[in-house]
């Protein structure tokens, strides 16, 4: 038999918390407690998240039929046991070690295993039997009925209280109630928040060997720095600009950054600017209202995403179902590719606007007038503008990637819950035009009258992108699905969905029912 040990000071005595594992595990079956989350049936009190931990982690499945009994006083044996096996999830189901000096030197100090265990002397164990706990250097009085407790009890309590484990058990004035016995919902409350405090939130937290060994790219919006680090965890490179901030950052090929910067220049605009390693800027484009998204083409070129405003009577000669007194404003979005020309100057080579790729049921006299269902490669103006809450950004693009090989751009349309491809390969004119069209869409048929809810696959998604030459699954899209649909689905979960497109063959994408 191996006794595992904390000593401690409860209530002003030298004590040690100790229990048996051999014990413990029989009682358990090595820890295979069989239970789970909402199990318990007389569970409803503010301490459920931390009961259900109890049995999820196997720590307690309860007090018998279905029950947990969390008014029920916890013994001082149960609180060994749970500190035993919370010990033991925490360091990955190995208990802790014995004494140095061996089982001889512990000695038991309870010698009643069911007499209850007060308040105050949770808290010590608590602060004994973890090591990321610790009880307070100096006392504070942070409880009003903490004066007549053993000193060691109160910077204990103060501990538990500062890490998070307790709001005690009234307020005005806040008061712990040391000396009350801790019920099994208070004991499992606490001891679920220790354990959830005892993982690692910083650092390197997991390196399994089927990790990648590359490079990950931190970006913290609007900050300052970047940073590069290794899959060992070990920060490799840093770049800083002063006095500006960073909403997006982009690792390129030569080493070099390509950011957006939060707009602080002249004309308040943002800008994209491109870094060498040292986090000085050589080159950098404001232009208008650039946001989300941009990248670096394979010819030095920076496609950026871009919008205008769009007032309601312009939206109503488009075929927009508004009324022309209802003062709504939107946004809609615009592709502009810009050719570097200096260290602060850039030329448009080309652009692509939704604008130009309407159509709409609405007015028959009215342009691009046509039924939806009909017109896949077109974008229904009408689709987001009656959807609650009011959608300011009509279409609310948010991603771009460029595919090389087929010289095509992807598009992340959040508000449409759909991905869009189109010609690169156009002149403006023509992308103006119906070489301009969507060749390819994917995600939400409702968006375009072929499907309804049931049919919808993507949800207000961000980061689009193909798969680059080289990787698992090269040439199929990869798309952060992000969840939640106001407008009839409940998805509360996000996803990382790979797409297998169809083949596109001289730019043309075979368009089936259910797309």
């Amino acid at each position: 038999m191996i006794v595992y040990w904390v000593k401690a000071v409860v209530l002003g005595v030298v004590v040690t918390v100790w229990w048996s594992g051999a014990a413990v595990a029989s009682e358990t079956g090595a820890l295979g407690i069989e239970a789970s989350e909402g199990v318990f049936s007389d569970v409803g009190s503010v301490h459920a998240y931390g009961i259900e931990q109890m049995a999820k982690l196997g720590i307690d499945a309860g007090c018998g039929e279905g029950r947990f009994c969390p008014a029920d006083p916890i013994s001082r044996a149960e609180m060994a046991a749970w500190l035993y096996r919370a010990a033991a999830h925490i360091n990955g189901a190995h208990p802790p070690p014995p004494p140095p000096g061996g089982v001889d030197e512990v000695a038991p100090v309870f010698s009643e295993d069911d007499a209850a265990v007060s308040r105050a002397e949770a808290a010590v164990m608590l602060i004994a039997a973890f090591g990321h706990l610790a009880a307070v250097d100096e006392i504070e009085g942070v409880f009003a009925d903490t004066a007549d407790t053993p000193e060691a009890a109160v910077r204990a309590i103060e501990g538990i209280h500062a890490a998070g484990l307790t709001k005690g058990c009234a307020t005005e004035p806040l008061r712990y109630c040391p000396h009350r016995p801790t019920t099994r919902g208070q004991a499992a409350a606490m001891l679920a928040r220790a354990i959830q405090r005892a993982e690692p939130t910083v650092g390197l937290i997991v390196n399994e060997p089927q990790a990648a060994r590359g490079y990950t790219l931190i970006n913290t919006f609007r900050s300052s720095s970047v940073y590069l680090i290794d899959h060992l965890g070990r920060k490799v490179h840093t770049w800083k600009i002063e006095e500006d901030e960073i909403k997006i950052a982009k690792l390129l090929e030569n080493g070099n950054l390509m950011v957006r910067l939060a707009g602080h220049n002249d004309n308040g605009n943002d800008r994209v600017a491109e870094l060498d390693r040292t986090g000085n800027i050589i080159w950098e484009y404001p232009y208008g209202n650039m946001h989300h998204d941009f990248l670096k083409l394979p010819n030095g070129n920076v496609l950026m995403l871009m919008n205008k405003l769009l007032t309601s009577p312009e939206a109503i000669t488009v075929g927009a179902r508004l009324k022309p007194t209802s003062g709504r404003r939107f946004w809609y979005d615009y592709l502009v590719e810009v050719k570097p020309t200096g260290p602060n100057s850039g030329e448009v080579v080309w652009q692509w606007s939704v604008m130009d790729h309407l159509v709409q049921d609405n007015d028959p006299d009215k342009p691009n007038y046509g039924p939806i269902a009909e017109h896949p490669e077109r974008i229904d103006i009408n689709y987001t503008l009656h959807q609650q809450p009011l959608q300011r950004r009509f279409t609310y693009l948010n991603a771009l990637d460029y595919n090389p090989a087929l010289d095509q751009i992807i598009i992340s349309a959040r508000n449409y819950s759909e991905l869009w491809v189109i010609d690169h390969n156009t002149t403006t004119e023509e992308a103006a035009g119906p070489k301009g069209d969507l060749l390819y869409r994917w995600g939400n048929p409702r968006a375009h009258g072929n499907g309804d809810y049931q049919d919808q696959q993507l949800f207000r998604q961000h980061d689009t992108h193909w798969i680059p030459q080289g990787l698992p699954g090269a040439g199929n899209v990869l798309i952060f699905n992000n969840g939640h649909e106001y407008n009839g689905l409940d998805r509360n979960y996000s996803t990382i969905d790979e797409i297998l497109l169809p083949p596109s063959n001289d730019n043309a994408y075979p368009l089936e029912p259910g797309y």
